[in-house]
């Protein structure tokens, strides 16, 4: 591989990067105990922990680590490795996951607002029966999950911010709205599904001057939002403002008016009321929209949009962009490893989480630059794209052989990775429980 290469530039950018989140770890506090890497190298220091856990897969952590030093009969043992990355904290890793994503801005936007989507999910880690909060129940046995909660750029297939969550303590509104309030980039528009409606949460990001557009359950739902709103057409598509005044009061006069009042009840949680504050006065805009190919079925959007700047059809794309955030999950579980997780440490599991997303960041930033500007544009039937499981892959196993020499061309490897799109298929999506995967049967 070329040292000119667009990927080795972003091999070089990392390894810059981590030099200096190694200068500056004590100044940041990112480490455990103060002292920690003061002395002079051995086997391991804090650029090779950092980079060690972001280039880890589903084997054992044995495993792993002998492939990561090519097998030398010296490799760190796996005491001395636990032993290393007990001193780094998580915070190292979402500060060098900054660092990366301001070296290479997310450019790409939809009429100049980056969408950023929001959404959670659960993953499923070792099982700890003195750990409560994060301990589930069904009728076969007991397990452990956490709830990821991710900002995503959609547009530039970014992780940006992540908020994880205990299960028992999972609140995927409140994780939206500290990520915007957190979020310090251009003008964005949060995109989510259907868990996050919520006048508290629209509220919050309406407070941090970007936008929001939310799916809602239906109006024929007893309990979607848009019952709050009486004055909504009944059926079919609609796109209509709506002013409504929030209140903690409970008056006649509040009661008799459900079309201009809605009282926020004491098992509602709504921060911008209090014993001084008794009304709160709200505009949104609700887009009923009917789904491609059903003469019944439609989707019920909720936003701050302004109808002069984007339509109705607007609206429409901007949902299906969503999407692409569960693409993005699938690659950082199935692709990146996130599902093998190497301890069951609870301190260690929030190191791994944010790794893999660095690794997914790196990736993505390599595969877009290789999509736009080195896939061999042809005549072809389908249009094609690069194949992101095997790009990863590739990316993954040429960032670790490249500390010995320059590996083989790894842009025209990835490049000829290829899937075609086949934007018409429609399948029923079928969720699956996933079990953790025990650490004695990592070694095939």
């Amino acid at each position: 591989m070329s040292k000119s290469s667009y990927s080795n530039k972003v091999f070089t950018v990392l390894e810059h990067k981590l030099t200096k989140l190694d200068q500056i770890k004590h100044d940041k506090d990112l480490l455990t105990k103060e002292s920690w890497f003061s002395r002079e190298k051995k086997k391991l220091d804090f650029k090779e922990d950092m980079k060690i856990l972001m280039s880890i897969g589903s084997s054992s952590m044995n495993k792993e680590l002998l492939s990561y030093f090519d097998y030398d009969f010296n490799t760190v043992s796996l005491p001395g490795f636990i032993k290393s990355r007990s001193k780094i904290k998580e915070e190292a890793f979402i500060e060098l996951l900054k660092m990366i994503n301001k070296n290479y801005p997310c450019d790409k936007t939809y009429k100049g607002y980056r969408l950023l989507a929001v959404d959670g999910s659960d993953l499923t880690i070792s099982t700890d029966l003195n750990d409560e909060e994060t301990l589930e129940y069904n009728q076969f046995k007991k397990f452990s999950r956490i709830h990821i909660n991710a900002l995503y750029d959609i547009l530039n297939h970014r992780y940006l911010d992540n908020v994880n969550q205990p299960i028992k303590k999972m609140n995927e509104m409140k994780a939206m709205w500290t990520m915007a309030e957190r979020y310090d980039g251009d003008k964005a528009i949060f995109i989510a599904d259907r868990n996050y409606p919520t006048f508290n949460n629209m509220e919050h990001i309406r407070k941090t001057g970007h936008k929001f557009l939310i799916r809602t359950k239906d109006i024929d739902s007893r309990t979607s939002l848009l019952r709050s709103f009486r004055s909504l057409p009944k059926e079919g598509e609609f796109d209509e403002d709506v002013h409504i005044f929030l209140t903690n009061r409970q008056t006649k006069e509040i009661l008799n008016n459900p079309e201009v009042y809605k009282p926020i009840i004491t098992n509602q949680r709504f921060d911008f009321l209090d014993e001084d504050n008794h009304f709160y006065e709200a505009d949104y805009r609700i887009v009923r929209i009917k789904i491609n190919g059903s003469d019944e079925e439609y989707e019920s959007i909720i936003t701050n949009l302004n109808r002069d700047e984007f339509s109705m059809s607007d609206i429409k794309q901007l949902y299906k962009l969503r999407w692409d955030i569960e693409v993005s999950y699938r690659h950082l579980k199935y692709s990146v490893d996130l599902n093998a997780l190497h301890s069951k440490r609870r301190d260690f599991i929030k190191q791994e989480i944010w790794a893999r997303m660095i690794m997914f960041n790196i990736s993505m930033i390599i595969i877009d630059y290789i999509q736009d500007k080195k896939l061999e544009k042809k005549k072809r039937k389908l249009e094609y794209r690069v194949n992101i499981s095997m790009a990863i892959f590739l990316i993954k196993e040429y960032m670790i052989k490249r500390k010995d020499g320059d590996p083989p061309d790894l842009e025209n490897l990835i490049a000829r990775a290829i899937l075609p799109v086949r934007s018409d298929r429609h399948y029923s999506r079928n969720v699956r429980p996933q079990g953790f995967v025990s650490f004695g049967y990592r070694f095939n």
